[in-house]
């Protein structure tokens, strides 16, 4: 069953503005960045300001957050009570690596940032609360190691047909090398950075992006996964995504390291190690359980791989 439409075009309005918390926008903006037509938008900013959703300033004659999305906000910060047992862990993390841990869920066909620990490097590229990624092939698979058969059939799906079965079943043994791991590495590529900036451009013009992710996301999975580490090589890592499960076994967050460009395959390992550790934590301070698979041995089973593909 779909969901109906005028609910979808409230969501999408809500998640428009809270990517851009500390600006107001008029009717007119909201209607062409969401393409929907003005008297359906009309109709929504109404409702939500009914709700207390937004707020219309008279004068200006523009939307901008409610004080209700407060409320909203703390009590599912008490449902998920993971995301504040995860930052200690991450403020720990971007400071040792000298970089920003950020956490994320899975939410539908998106990751969500949620939160954001550390500073930024020269080559991060700019992140926030509220932003929202494209959960489809290669992207989360931090999220879908774990995931039944027809979960990661779903997740391969929203390519909609657009690799083939090769690449499909690669595409489930990187999995299977993420679940054995514990953790997942991706490597930073031009076809990767194309596909951050298209995400990007998606914060300002949502309803024109998606066609061109579906082009550009199945050129760069090829490469994007780093299957082994030589220890003396330099790897330009884009992210590095250790689990958070919770009680039922399922991932509910995903710590990620970001900025480790020319970072040296041992250090990658011991940092890995690292976020495996803080992975636990947080697990046994939520109450988690991670499912019955063998414990992650990256520091054993990545110094005896064979050398992957290091960068200069």
């Amino acid at each position: 069953m779909k969901p109906a439409l005028a609910a979808v075009r409230a969501t999408a309005v809500l998640n428009y503005m809270t990517v851009q918390p500390k600006l107001a926008f008029s009717l007119s903006e909201l209607s062409k960045a969401l393409d929907v037509s003005p008297a359906s938008m009309s109709s929504i900013l109404l409702a939500l300001n009914d709700a207390g959703y937004v707020v219309r300033q008279p004068r200006h004659r523009t939307y901008e957050l409610g004080p209700a999305l407060v409320a909203a906000g703390h009590s599912a910060a008490q449902r998920h009570p993971e995301i504040e047992a995860a930052r200690p862990e991450m403020k720990r993390l971007a400071a040792s690596a000298g970089g920003e841990c950020i956490a994320s869920a899975a939410v539908g066909a998106d990751i969500l940032i949620l939160s954001i620990e550390g500073r930024p490097t020269g080559r991060s590229r700019q992140t926030w609360i509220g932003q929202r990624l494209p959960l489809m092939p290669p992207f989360g698979q931090i999220f879908l190691a774990w995931s039944s058969d027809r979960e990661v059939d779903k997740w391969i799906a929203r390519l909609n047909g657009r690799i083939d079965s090769e690449t499909a079943e690669a595409l489930r043994s990187s999995l299977d090398e993420v679940r054995a791991r514990g953790l997942a590495i991706g490597l930073r590529n031009d076809q990767v950075d194309e596909v951050v900036d298209l995400v990007h451009e998606a914060a300002e013009h949502p309803s024109q992006i998606h066609d061109r992710l579906l082009e550009a996301i199945p050129q760069q999975i090829s490469g994007y996964t780093l299957r082994s580490i030589n220890v003396d090589a330099q790897y330009d890592v884009a992210n590095l995504a250790v689990p958070i499960f919770g009680p039922d076994g399922s991932v509910v967050l995903a710590m990620t390291m970001f900025g480790l460009a020319g970072i040296k395959g041992s250090d990658l390992i011991d940092l890995g190690s690292e976020m495996l550790s803080s992975s636990r934590t947080v697990t046994r301070e939520i109450g988690g359980r991670a499912p019955s698979v063998p414990a992650p041995t990256i520091t054993m089973k990545v110094r005896h791989a064979e050398a992957g593909a290091a960068s200069a």
